[in-house]
C-alpha cells in the first residue's frame, strides 16, 4: 500500500489539486494524507479534484479559522475503514488490509507551533497507540526535527528533539531512510530549511515490508516537500542466491545435489556452460529445499500439537510407555527443528551475540529486516535529479567505478635499477602453471564455513562437502584455471562433454 503526505498550506487552488492528482496516479497512491487544507467547512469541498474518478473514503477535520485542517482520503478496494478518531492536531483511520486481512492504522498529523501544545500531542499520540492493536503508520508535518543536522540557518532545540526522540522510542515507532533530499521544509524567503514531514512507521510494518522506501518529490505548489511512502519493491535484477550450512543436515540433501550436478549436459562455450548450470543448480536448489521445508514444517506443527496434548493428559493419568517415547520423539524434532532454524538466523546476522546464542527469534528478525531496510538502495541524486530507474543507477555506478578505478597515469616513467632480483625460468613458468585439485581443494577448505574468509572457528565437515561439490561443478563443466600473475584465467575448451 503506497502513501502520500503533503502540507499544502491551503487547497482551494486548482494548481494544487492538479499536482497532487498527478502525484497520486503516477506513484498508485492508495491513502492520502493533507495537512493544513485551512477549510472551516470541509465537508462541502469537492476533495475528488484530488483523487480523480476512482472510488474513495474520506474523513476530514476543519480548521481553526485559517490554521490547520486534516484531510485524509483513501482507496476503499485496498483498505476498509472501521473506525475513525478525530482531533485538531491529527486524524486516526483504523481498519483492515483488504489484501492481507491484517489490522492497521493510519495517523495524519499536523503538530501545531507551540512547544507545550507540541509535547502535549505527543502525549495523545502515544494514548492512542498503546490502546488499538495492529500496524501503524504515522505521517504528516510534526513541526519538529529529531536531529541538529535535519535544520539549516534555523535554531536548533536539544529539549524539544529529545521529547520529540522520547514519543517515538515510547511509541516502538522507527523511520525508513528518505530519498530525494535531505529537507521537506523551506520558507518563503528560501534561507530556512527543516526535515518536518515524515513516516514513522511500528516494527511489524518494517518486518513486512523491509524493502519499502520513502521518497521527497518536488516542491511545485508548496513550501512543504510531498513525501511518499512506497511499499512496492524496485526490480534491481536477480537477488543472489544464498547457500546455508543448515541444508547439509537435511536428509538426502547432499546427495540429491549430487545427482543433479551429474546429470547436467550442455554443448557450448565452458563459461556460459558454468554460468547456465550454476543457475540450473540454483532453481533446482530451491524448489527441493522449498518443498522439504513445507513438509517439515507440517510435521513441525503436528508434533507441538501432540506434544501439548500428551502434556495435557499427563496432568489427568499417568502417562503410557507409548505416549512417553512419543513425547521424546515430538521433542526431540521440535529440537532439532529449532537448532537448524537458528543455524540460518545466525548465518544471516553474523553477530557476535548471534554466534554466542539468542533464543528472543523477534530480535534476531527485526535486526536483519533493519539491516535490509537501511541498506538498500532506493535512489541516487543524480546531477540534482532524483534517479529511482534501475538500470539508471547501475549505469551510474558503473561509470563511478570505473572512472575510481582507471589509469591516471597512462605513460609512467619506467623503473631502473640494476641487481634487482628476478625470478628463474622454473619459477616463472610456474607463475602460468595450471591450478592442481590440491590446490583448489586446499583454498576451499581454509574459508570459514559461513563466510570466506573469516577468523572464527571453521566447521571442516561442512567445508569437506562444498569443496566436494565445488570440484564435482568444475569436473563436469571442463573448465582449466590458470595462473597469470595474480589474477586467474579461464581457459575455455571448444566445448563440453
Amino acid at each position: 500500500m503506497n502513501c502520500l503526505s503533503v502540507n499544502l498550506r491551503g487547497v482551494r487552488n486548482s494548481r494544487k489539486s492538479e499536482w497532487i492528482r498527478g502525484l497520486k496516479t503516477s506513484y498508485g497512491v492508495h491513502f492520502l494524507a493533507i495537512q493544513e487544507t485551512k477549510l472551516q467547512d470541509s465537508e462541502s469541498f469537492m476533495f475528488n479534484q484530488f483523487w480523480g474518478r476512482a472510488a474513495y473514503k474520506l474523513a476530514v477535520v476543519n480548521s481553526h479559522g485559517r490554521s490547520g485542517g486534516l484531510a485524509c482520503l483513501w482507496c476503499s478496494g485496498v483498505f476498509r475503514c472501521d473506525d475513525v478518531l478525530y482531533n485538531r492536531y491529527f486524524i486516526v483511520v483504523s481498519g483492515t488490509l483488504i489484501q492481507s486481512e491484517s489490522r492497521i492504522n493510519f495517523v495524519n498529523v499536523y503538530a501545531p507551533n507551540d512547544v507545550a501544545c507540541r509535547r502535549a500531542v505527543w502525549l495523545e499520540l502515544l494514548g492512542v497507540r498503546n490502546s488499538r492493536q495492529g500496524w501503524w503508520v504515522m505521517m504528516g508535518d510534526f513541526n519538529e526535527v529529531r536531529y541538529a543536522h535535519e535544520r539549516l540557518n534555523s535554531e536548533f532545540v536539544e529539549g524539544n528533539a529529545d521529547a520529540f526522540n522520547q514519543f517515538i522510542l515510547s511509541a516502538g515507532l522507527i523511520e525508513y531512510n528518505m530519498g530525494g533530499g535531505n529537507f521537506t521544509y523551506i520558507s518563503d524567503n528560501g534561507k530556512k530549511l527543516g526535515k518536518l514531514d515524515r513516516f514513522l512507521v511500528c516494527l511489524g510494518f518494517m518486518e513486512r515490508w523491509p524493502n519499502a522506501s520513502v521518497t521527497a518529490v518536488d516542491r511545485v505548489a508548496s513550501d512543504h516537500r510531498p513525501i511518499i511512502l512506497s511499499t512496492v519493491q524496485t526490480d534491481f535484477g536477480h537477488i543472489r542466491f544464498r547457500f546455508f550450512n543448515s541444508w547439509f543436515e537435511l536428509p538426502g540433501f547432499f546427495d540429491y545435489l549430487l545427482h543433479i550436478c551429474g546429470s547436467f549436459y550442455f554443448s557450448g562455450p565452458a563459461d556460459l556452460a558454468l554460468a547456465i548450470k550454476l543457475r540450473w543448480l540454483k532453481n533446482r536448489i530451491k524448489s527441493w529445499i522449498k518443498g522439504v521445508k513445507v513438509n517439515k514444517e507440517g510435521i513441525y506443527e503436528r508434533k507441538k500439537s501432540r506434544l501439548t496434548l500428551i502434556e495435557n493428559l499427563a496432568e489427568e493419568r499417568i502417562l503410557s510407555d507409548d505416549e512417553l517415547a512419543e513425547r521424546v520423539e515430538c521433542r526431540l524434532f521440535m529440537a532439532e527443528f529449532d537448532r537448524l532454524k537458528q543455524m540460518d538466523l545466525r548465518q544471516k546476522s553474523r553477530s557476535r551475540w548471534a554466534l554466542e546464542g539468542d533464543e528472543n527469534s523477534s530480535f534476531f528478525h527485526h535486526i536483519i529486516n533493519s539491516n535490509i531496510s537501511t541498506n538498500r538502495l532506493n535512489g541516487l541524486m543524480i546531477d540534482g535529479v532524483w534517479v529511482t530507474n534501475p538500470l539508471s543507477i547501475k549505469e551510474y555506478l558503473f561509470g563511478f567505478f570505473e572512472h575510481q578505478f582507471s589509469e591516471p597515469m597512462p605513460n609512467r616513467p619506467s623503473l631502473v635499477c640494476s641487481n634487482l632480483a628476478s625470478l628463474s625460468v622454473d619459477e616463472a613458468n610456474l607463475l602460468e602453471a595450471p591450478f592442481s585439485i590440491e590446490e583448489i581443494k586446499a583454498a576451499i577448505w581454509e574459508c570459514d564455513d559461513d563466510r570466506a574468509p573469516g577468523p572464527d572457528e571453521f566447521n571442516f565437515k561442512l567445508l569437506r562437502n562444498v569443496g566436494q561439490v565445488f570440484g564435482t561443478i568444475l569436473s563436469n563443466s571442463s573448465i582449466g584455471f590458470m595462473r597469470t600473475g595474480r589474477s586467474m584465467n579461464v581457459a575455455l575448451p571448444p566445448s563440453l562433454p
